[in-house]
């Protein structure tokens, strides 16, 4: 079946389906700007763009215009702005409850993936609690607590051969509700931050087949919404294809998503706006 008739399938679906999803699968592109899309859509179609709802998302965090991806990615996790290098903290430096936390607690799956090394921000702002993000040996022991209820696996070689088994473990864990599942393409980031053009394609392919692995998983599986995203754009890349500075930028990054309620990603969302969607979906409420 072609992709084309899959993707008018899922919409049918989309609208004939009434109960609230189960599982979600959250897909970060670390860096991932518009423009990194295009960039590499160039030489290669990707897939990420033909998927059927697409909106926008604001990237600040609580103390800067420009984010660093802890801060972003505890926006994704807790649904508060927080400081930069801050990991599941407040700006006051409570904790705050994670996605994957309260999905555990709540009697879900939780899978954590990503290509970023061992204490990486981003996957780890979804199981540790910490003011710095080079804090490695709290966020070890967090991670070290937090492997005996999720599945993590941090870091992976190559994001796209993660997808089909994990996701295939997660939904056959027995007396569980549904899952939560982060996937995280790391080195897209990596590449942009040395403004390694070519690296980066590379990296960004890694992470299209992987979405297209969720995506056809959530075919199979109606119950599952996939949300494809970045935690904020790297190195203010052109739309001819040239990076202009090696750090992050304050520009919008762009959602994708498939799946019984892609439409709630729509429009023009806050980073904190994600977490909320995602515990309307899995939980039925916004609200902790």
């Amino acid at each position: 079946m072609s992709f084309k008739s899959t993707l008018v399938l899922g919409t049918l679906l989309f609208a004939s389906l009434a109960a609230k999803a189960d599982n979600v699968i959250l897909m970060i592109g670390d860096g991932m700007g518009p423009n990194h899309l295009k960039c590499a859509g160039i030489d290669k179609p990707l897939y990420i763009p033909t998927l059927p709802v697409k909106g926008w998302v604001i990237t600040k965090s609580a103390d800067s215009e420009i984010t660093d991806s802890a801060a972003s990615a505890t926006a994704y996790s807790c649904g508060y702005k927080t400081n930069n290098k801050y990991l599941g903290k407040l700006p006051d430096g409570k904790n705050c409850l994670t996605i994957a936390e309260e999905a555990e607690r709540k009697g879900f799956a939780v899978g954590i993936y990503s290509t970023d090394y061992s204490t990486g921000a981003t996957p780890s702002a979804f199981y540790a609690h910490t003011q710095s993000r080079y804090d490695s040996k709290t966020i070890k022991s967090d991670k070290e607590k937090a492997g005996k209820k999720m599945d993590i696996a941090v870091p992976v070689k190559h994001i796209s051969d993660e997808v089909k088994p994990r996701l295939k473990k997660l939904s056959h864990m027995p007396d569980k509700k549904g899952f939560f599942a982060l996937f995280e393409g790391a080195k897209i980031d990596t590449k942009s931050h040395k403004n390694d053009l070519e690296g980066m394609k590379k990296e960004l392919y890694d992470f299209d087949y992987a979405v297209m692995k969720a995506v056809n998983f959530a075919y199979s599986h109606p119950d599952t919404t996939v949300i494809v995203l970045a935690d904020h754009e790297t190195g203010g890349l052109t739309d001819s294809c040239s990076y202009t500075r090696k750090g992050h930028t304050g520009q919008n990054i762009q959602v994708h998503a498939y799946g019984q309620h892609a439409n709630l990603f729509k429009g023009v969302q806050d980073n904190t706006d994600i977490n909320k969607k995602i515990r309307t979906i899995l939980f039925g409420s916004s609200k902790k």
